[in-house]
């Protein structure tokens, strides 16, 4: 069945949340009020009657040419569908893409054999919390340091965001990604799905803070900061390491969303492919 290309404000929002909701791999990220909290500029790629869905943002590239483009740093966007997205469904997908469509993570690894889009495979880590305490730090190497006094806390919305802009490191911090974030953080806690952390130390100095989107038995980090040198990347493992206590056991999946400190904390490596078009 083929797939349209749908403004957001003429999406049904009924038939594509449904959609996201019963998905053989549903995710926060894909309900329109995630995709809304993101930007309202965005556009919808629809199979038949809302069997597929998958969202692109309207974007610029380094020309400043207008692109479509999906902010996978701020989380996986589908594809959503209620069938499996084998690859006849997902080549469909992709000879679907807008022309100039850019940066289009898929949870899909392969070629795309499809004419005009380039693809490449990019990590991501997961780390599985099922198992107890003991094997999970067992697997952290370096291992956790003890002996070290944090005080934790859990700071607001503008806290954290402060935060983030003043040790955002190499990526350059704008106010619009400030208060996209702000908009995603309400958002999540008016639903009670997410959570804020923070690590100081005994003098209450802040050292590293981190959001989390808590959805479909995954513990996903929507963004972090620490201070620059090791104490920053002490207290940012020390924060991970916190938060693998809390949840050992438990039928959850630690997604790192990009974050290369999973590698040292026991985190699976998956693979998925970056379509470009155009």
């Amino acid at each position: 069945m083929a797939f349209r290309v749908i403004p957001s404000d003429e999406i049904d929002r009924l038939k594509w949340d449904s959609c996201v909701h019963y998905a053989t791999q549903p995710a926060f990220s894909g309900y329109t009020w995630y995709l809304n909290a993101v930007s309202r500029d965005w556009v919808g790629l629809v199979e038949g009657d809302y069997e597929t869905v998958m969202p692109l943002f309207h974007g610029k590239d380094w020309l400043t040419r207008p692109v479509h483009v999906q902010p996978h740093h701020l989380a996986p966007n589908g594809p959503f569908s209620i069938h499996v997205m084998g690859r006849p469904r997902m080549l469909d997908l992709l000879r679907a893409l807008p022309v100039r469509s850019r940066n289009v993570l898929l949870a899909w690894e392969g070629q795309t054999g499809v004419e005009g889009v380039r693809a490449e495979t990019v990590e991501r880590f997961l780390l599985p919390l099922y198992d107890p305490i003991e094997d999970l730090l067992s697997r952290i190497d370096p291992p956790a340091r003890s002996g070290q006094s944090y005080r934790y806390g859990s700071p607001t919305p503008e806290k954290l965001s402060d935060f983030w802009m003043a040790h955002a490191g190499s990526y350059r911090a704008k106010d619009k990604d400030r208060f996209r974030y702000l908009r995603i953080m309400y958002q999540v806690l008016h639903r009670g799905q997410g959570f804020s952390t923070s690590v100081e130390s005994e003098a209450g100095e802040p050292l590293a803070m981190a959001f989390f989107v808590s959805s479909h038995n995954y513990l996903f980090r929507l963004f972090s900061a620490a201070v620059k040198g090791e104490r920053g990347l002490d207290a940012l493992r020390a924060l991970y390491v916190g938060l693998i206590e809390t949840n050992a056991g438990r039928p959850v999946v630690l997604d790192f969303n990009g974050d290369p400190i999973g590698r040292s904390l026991g985190a699976t490596r998956l693979h998925y492919t970056l379509a470009n078009n155009g």
